[in-house]
C-alpha cells in the first residue's frame, strides 16, 4: 500500500492528494526559511522552488486540471505522457487522484438514465438520518487509518506524521459533518450529477480519445461539483488551498542548487498540519519531486501495459 491509499481511504479530496500527497517526500529538516514567492502567470513553469507548489495549488483551487502537466513536468515528458496515454499504458495525472481506476464507471454511473432519482432513492434508504452510525463509522475509519501509519507501511518518520495529523482532522471533520442529512445529500448528488454531464465523458473510451489534456479540461465541472458538495458538509477545499502557506526551506545558500524543500502548512477542519515537499530543478525550472517521479514511471511504463477499463456499476 503507497503512502496515499490511507488518505484515500478516509475521503482524502483529491485537490489536497494531488498537491499534498504525491509531491511529498519528507528530506532533513532544514535550518531557515524565506517568504513565499508571487502568483504565478498562466501555466508557466515554475522559477522558484516555492512556485513548483504554489502553481498546483493554485491550478487546484481554479479547477484549471489541464494545467497540472505543464506545471508538474519539462515539454518533452508531457509529449512522451500524452503518447503513453493514447497508447493505454499510462492515466496520469489521474493516477494521483483517489478511486482513480474506478473514474469511468462513476462517470458511467452518475450519467445513466434516472440516475440521479435512483442515487437519492439508495441514499434514502440506506443512509437518511443515519448520522450518528455515519459518525461511528468515521470515527472507527479514522482510529484504524492512525493506527496503520504509526505500526505498518514503508513510511518515513515525517510521512507517518503528517498523514495520521491529516487523517486526524478529516475524520474529526467527518466526525462532526451531517452526513445523514437527506437536502444536503441530493443537493450533492445533483451537483454530481450535472457535473458528470458537463464533461462529455462516460466511459475510457472516451478518456482515451479525448487524450490527457482533452481529459483533465473535461474533467473540471465534476471537479468543481465534488468540491460543492464538499462545503454542503463544511468542508471547503478551496478554502484550504487558498489558505495555504509555502516557504522554501534553505538547506545551503548555494543559489545554484538543483533541489530543495518547501514547507507547506495548512489547516483542515480547524487543524493546523504541515509538510515538507521536495522539489528539483529541470533545463532551468523547479518541479515537485514526487510528482515528477510518478509522471516519468508513466511515461516509461512499457507497452504490455494496459489500463483498465471499468464498466459503469448497476444504480439499483
Amino acid at each position: 500500500m503507497d503512502h496515499r491509499s490511507i488518505a484515500r481511504g478516509v475521503a482524502l479530496p483529491a485537490a489536497l492528494c494531488i498537491a499534498l500527497g504525491a509531491c511529498s517526500k519528507p528530506p532533513p529538516s532544514p535550518p531557515a526559511t524565506v517568504a513565499s514567492a508571487p502568483v504565478r502567470k498562466v501555466c508557466e513553469g515554475a522559477t522558484e522552488p516555492e512556485l513548483a507548489v504554489r502553481n498546483v495549488l493554485d491550478a487546484l483551487r481554479t479547477n484549471a486540471l489541464d494545467d497540472i502537466p505543464c506545471l508538474a513536468t519539462p515539454r518533452t515528458l508531457q509529449m512522451r505522457l500524452e503518447l503513453a496515454w493514447r497508447e493505454d499504458r499510462s492515466r496520469w495525472p489521474l493516477t494521483e487522484l483517489p478511486l482513480s481506476s474506478k473514474l469511468p464507471a462513476i462517470l458511467g454511473a452518475l450519467q445513466k438514465p434516472g440516475a440521479q432519482a435512483s442515487l437519492t432513492s439508495r441514499f434514502d434508504r440506506q443512509l437518511a438520518d443515519q448520522t450518528k452510525d455515519l459518525h461511528d463509522t468515521a470515527r472507527g475509519l479514522g482510529l484504524f487509518a492512525v493506527r496503520y501509519l504509526q505500526h505498518e507501511g514503508d513510511y518515513s518518520a515525517g510521512e507517518r506524521a503528517h498523514y495520521a495529523a491529516l487523517v486526524v482532522a478529516l475524520s474529526g471533520w467527518a466526525e462532526q459533518a451531517p452526513l445523514g442529512d437527506r437536502d444536503r445529500a441530493h443537493q450533492a448528488i445533483n451537483l454530481l450529477v450535472a457535473g458528470a454531464a458537463q464533461t462529455g465523458l462516460t466511459n475510457d473510451a472516451g478518456i482515451h480519445e479525448a487524450g490527457m489534456g482533452g481529459t483533465l479540461r473535461a474533467l473540471a465541472p465534476l471537479v468543481k461539483a465534488a468540491k460543492q458538495g464538499l462545503s454542503l458538509y463544511g468542508l471547503s477545499i478551496d478554502d484550504v488551498l487558498a489558505g495555504a502557506t509555502v516557504t522554501r526551506l534553505m538547506a545551503q545558500a548555494d543559489p545554484d542548487a538543483d533541489h530543495a524543500t518547501v514547507h507547506v502548512a495548512y489547516r483542515v477542519a480547524g487543524k493546523d498540519i504541515a509538510t515538507d515537499i521536495p522539489v528539483e530543478r529541470r533545463d532551468g525550472l523547479w518541479y515537485c519531486s514526487g510528482l515528477l517521479a510518478d509522471a516519468e514511471r508513466a511515461a516509461n511504463a512499457p507497452k504490455t501495459t494496459t489500463v483498465l477499463r471499468k464498466a459503469a456499476p448497476e444504480i439499483k
